[in-house]
């Protein structure tokens, strides 16, 4: 019989082709059944699971509620279930603020006051609901009244209906790597700001056991990175994070809201989380909110720490853009600041309200006018005032380079117009020469009035130093304060409640975690310090001339300012009604205007005395006057002199 050697040899080779497949396809299902999706897969099916729970939990706290109100179900059984919701809430919270800002706000975890609708035409008022309007009814003192129970259940059920919406909204949106980690440290921002102070908690002050759910749930989500941080053997920094985190729920887990130690908890544990969190992100190469979007955040990404300096992007705020003329226009606008050029009678300059020496305020209880009488209220502090959305006392002017046109134009300031100022910088070649180089686009065209507002406000946008003890400790440039100054910081951001309008780290109405709106308090400024205290007559924000401001609970509202470098900011209030740092401590420690027995409807201050101690008084001043800067600024050494008239050349700083 005759061999067929082609059939032989292709069979031979069929054979080991097949050999080779076998033992390939053996070694690559052993590592299919080791094979583990990526983290983010993982943490969309966890964030699915958790909306559900929500609801449940929502749902049995209704369910809860009305069994209490019928007498079903005892006071025990009602709190048990309300901490459940909370626990089952700020699993999911960071992420939901982060996907839906708009819908958080409004609807799940807004200030228990009512809003006017941002960007309509009219005047729409938003009446709050949500967890903290829920939290203010669970605090009250008439929770077993009728009304009180009637009013639980209402919000309750408004609560369930629109955590179901926002469920459906959300349970079909798929989270990236990098909206996971932006979330986390979105959710660190709020926990330090907003959560430990009470300004979640309004009427339980349970902020401190929130604390503890979420350090734990944001753990376990960055534990499922193990795998990808093994890969590019970085693995490190996941223990690091994990020994921040579980030392973070330690410190919190049974403590005392009024007790609790916030300095330590941001020092130890908020900041080095914050940075964590974002090495673990760039360690695994995912993209970044830089990288991919080409509008500047408030909240600088890169930053490490709430309290350094960049933690916030001073150039979200303005107009100006960061280039390589930035710095020109800074010099020039440090001339015009200090120059009484702008003046229409070349006598009144920036300076002459905004003394450096001052922390850029006059000193005076109310300003002075360009004739010598007393004007309705006093200078604000620039520093640290590019961080708005709103300025002035009564937030009439929306960015800080408009604020300007309200002093140029007025006739009690600078009684001048841009034309003018204009005029006269153009028979000055220095001025000119500068101008061209803060805008070397003059070269073809003329000065414009604008172009003096943005000078300005590059100049003030280099006010702000952080360099205070308080930032160099939260910048671990120093290692301890005063014992005073730590049980004032403490008090500050808990028992006294302070922090609840002035927030960490701006210490101003600055809101976190996102740092865009600007918030204003009707507080019962007196018209003087005689008691009984009389309300100012100052309408303040409802009379700023801004159409969407005039709704009544705006009557006697001003803008919350920076409290940095208060020790040099006297008299205070917008009246400059109180000479010092301790009768302004007192007036709130009555409960301002309403506390202290005026009739005031709408005052955001709660009317209950706080029931500070002297010496707890005593150290919250101690360390409000640990928030001085350390860098001191200078104002220019001399003015240009080289204009054709004389009478110009002669004037003084």
């Amino acid at each position: 019989m005759k061999i067929n050697t082609h059939i032989i040899s292709t069979g031979l080779l069929f054979g080991f082709i097949c050999l080779l497949f076998m033992q390939w396809s053996n070694s690559n299902f052993k590592s299919l059944n080791n094979y583990s999706p990526k983290a983010i897969g993982h943490i969309n099916s966890k964030f699915k699971n958790d909306l559900n729970d929500l609801v449940k939990s929502t749902v049995d706290f209704r369910t809860t509620t009305e069994g209490f109100i019928n007498q079903e179900k005892s006071n025990e059984t009602l709190w048990s279930a309300y901490r459940a919701l909370r626990d089952q809430f700020k699993k999911v919270e960071f992420f939901i603020e982060y996907l839906d800002k708009e819908a958080y706000d409004k609807i799940i975890n807004g200030a228990p006051l009512p809003k006017l609708e941002k960007k309509v035409a009219d005047i729409t008022v938003l009446q709050p609901h949500g967890f903290q309007v829920i939290d203010e009814i669970m605090g009250s003192e008439s929770l077993s009244t009728a009304q009180t129970k009637k009013e639980l259940l209402e919000e309750v059920k408004i609560l369930e209906s629109n955590i179901k919406k926002i469920h459906a909204f959300l349970e079909v949106r798929a989270v990236t790597d990098r909206q996971f980690f932006e979330a986390a440290r979105m959710g660190m921002i709020r926990l330090a700001t907003l959560g430990t102070t009470g300004f979640d908690t309004p009427g339980t002050l349970q902020g401190i056991e929130d604390a503890t759910v979420v350090l734990n749930h944001i753990n376990t989500y960055m534990n499922l990175y193990k795998p990808e941080l093994k890969n590019v053997k970085r693995t490190e920094l996941l223990k690091q994070s994990n020994r921040i985190f579980k030392k973070g729920i330690k410190l919190t887990k049974n403590a005392d809201f009024e007790n609790f130690n916030r300095l330590v908890f941001i020092k130890e544990i908020i900041n080095p989380a914050y940075k964590t969190i974002k090495d673990i992100h760039l360690a695994l190469n995912y993209e970044t909110i830089d990288e991919v979007s080409r509008f500047i955040q408030a909240v600088n990404y890169k930053a490490d720490n709430l309290f350094d300096s960049d933690f916030l992007n001073s150039f979200f705020y303005v107009s100006l853009q960061n280039d390589s003329t930035y710095k020109a226009k800074a010099e020039l606008g440090k001339l015009l600041f200090y120059d009484p050029i702008l003046s229409h009678s070349n006598e009144m300059s920036c300076a002459t309200c905004h003394d450096p020496k001052k922390a850029f305020t006059d000193g005076k209880t109310l300003s002075i006018s360009n004739t010598g009488d007393p004007l309705k209220r006093n200078a604000m502090t620039l520093n640290y005032s590019v961080y708005a959305m709103s300025f002035f006392h009564d937030l009439r002017a929306k960015n800080l380079e408009n604020q300007f046109e309200h002093v140029v134009v007025s006739d009690d300031e600078f009684n001048t117009s841009y034309q003018e100022i204009i005029k006269k910088v153009n028979y000055s070649d220095t001025y000119k020469n500068l101008f061209t180089k803060a805008f070397p686009e003059i070269k073809n065209r003329k000065i414009r009035s604008n172009d003096i507002d943005y000078v300005l406000a590059a100049y003030v946008m280099k006010l702000n130093t952080f360099d205070s003890p308080i930032d160099k400790f939260f910048q671990n440039k120093i290692t301890e304060l005063s014992e005073s100054v730590e049980r004032g910081f403490n008090l500050f951001a808990g028992k006294a409640a302070c922090a609840t309008c002035h927030f960490v780290p701006l210490f101003s109405g600055n809101l976190p975690p996102l740092f865009v709106d600007s918030e204003a308090e009707v507080l019962g400024v007196p018209e003087n310090k005689e008691e009984p205290w009389t309300l100012d007559d100052d309408l303040g924000r409802v009379g700023n001339g801004v159409t969407q401001d005039k709704a009544t609970f705006y009557e006697a509202a001003f803008k919350t300012p920076t409290i940095r470098n208060i020790d040099l900011t006297g008299p205070y209030m917008h009246n400059g009604v109180f000479d010092t740092l301790e009768e302004v401590m007192d007036f709130y420690n009555k409960g301002g205007g309403a506390g202290g027995g005026m009739d005031l409807e709408h005052q955001t201050l709660a009317s209950d005395p706080l029931g500070l101690t002297d010496k707890e008084i005593e150290d919250i001043i101690a360390f409000m006057k640990a928030l001085t800067d350390t860098k001191k600024f200078q104002q220019p050494k001399e003015l240009p002199r080289d204009f054709d008239n004389d009478n110009i050349n002669k004037r003084s700083f």
